[in-house]
């Protein structure tokens, strides 16, 4: 007989604990603006053993490696690719020379209610409730077949039967608090993520691989935005545009990882303003793909206008980005 559900540690979340890792990824990336928190640390980061920055700086060095032969170009040497302990994946640009660098809050923020959602909505964790629950009704017809065959031959009252009897009370009882249990372990993971993202380190990378371990970041107030700064100097830089300048129809781009598919450039158009509240955005149909938020929206002559953050739900060509002039520090 196979062991209880609390004997084996309950397989369930063992089995799929790898998929909900990259569901609670999945969950947190293009999700429009949510409450933010105040601000929680300095900007500081250490470098990891991949990075290196030679005296020229790190415009100068990606400047060798990949030199822009146009502005989109240029803007892609200052875009970055985030990586989180979670397996959330998206994007940031570097806003100044000292190497300063916005993204949205929620590529870096552990989204505790996003992940339950996911946990719950998972297939692959239904899937395996299912294969638990198919295997605890096999034990519990084994079991009562056998204590069957061993009330006729010896009584109830025999102490195979007791002990028999002892352990199909306890599949029994296993069956019915199944769904507690699955409950309470999805919970278990969650707290243990959340409470490991107070402290999390962020892998930051550029376009030649270079790669800097962020561990402290600011988040800004009652916008989906966050900046930390890396561990460099004279940082290639994406200069600030005028997001009120912007005409529809005008030609925008947006640089970012789609997906994990890292420095992929996009194009669009400017659709218009939009507002909600006292915020507004600015809507475009250049693709915003999971992996792109947090990544510059830029004009053709290589300016951001905006931070790519949202897309509309069950649409296609309507996303979103927070206008260049509600950064901090630009």
């Amino acid at each position: 007989m196979r062991p209880s559900s609390s004997e084996a540690g309950f397989p369930l979340i063992k089995a799929a604990g790898v998929a909900l890792v990259v569901i609670i990824g999945a969950v947190l990336v293009l999700r429009p603006d949510a409450t933010e928190a105040p601000v929680q640390a300095a900007q500081v980061a250490t470098p990891s053993a991949t990075s290196s920055e030679p005296k020229e700086g790190l415009a100068g060095k990606l400047g060798k490696s990949h030199p822009p032969g146009n502005p989109i170009e240029a803007a892609r040497n200052a875009t970055v690719f985030i990586q989180t302990p979670w397996g959330n994946l998206g994007s940031g640009f570097i806003m100044s020379a000292d190497c300063l660098v916005v993204t949205n809050r929620h590529v870096l923020h552990f989204d505790s209610a996003g992940a339950l959602r996911a946990a719950q909505q998972s297939p692959a964790i239904a899937m395996e409730f299912r294969r638990r629950q198919a295997e605890l009704q096999q034990d519990l017809k084994d079991l009562l077949e056998k204590y069957r065959e061993e009330t006729r031959r010896s009584g109830k009252g025999s102490g195979a039967a007791l002990t028999l009897k002892l352990k199909i009370d306890a599949v029994q009882e296993d069956l019915r608090t199944l769904p507690e249990s699955v409950r309470e372990h999805i919970n278990a993971e969650i707290s243990k993520t959340e409470l490991y993202a107070r402290t999390a380190t962020y892998k930051v990378s550029l376009v030649d691989g270079t790669t800097f371990d962020v561990n402290q970041i600011r988040y800004v107030e009652e916008r989906d935005l966050a900046t930390f700064r890396l561990p460099a100097s004279h940082c290639p830089y994406i200069k600030r545009g005028r997001s009120e300048q912007l005409r529809q129809g005008e030609r925008l781009y947006t640089v970012g990882s789609p997906s994990g598919l890292t420095y992929t450039v996009t194009a669009g158009i400017f659709s218009g303003y939009r507002q909600e509240g006292d915020r507004r955005y600015l809507q475009t149909d250049a693709p915003i793909n999971p992996g792109n938020s947090g990544g510059p929206l830029i004009t053709e002559s290589g300016d951001v206008v905006g931070v790519n953050t949202a897309i509309l739900m069950g649409t296609q060509g309507i996303g979103f980005a927070i206008p260049v002039e509600d950064v901090p520090g630009l």
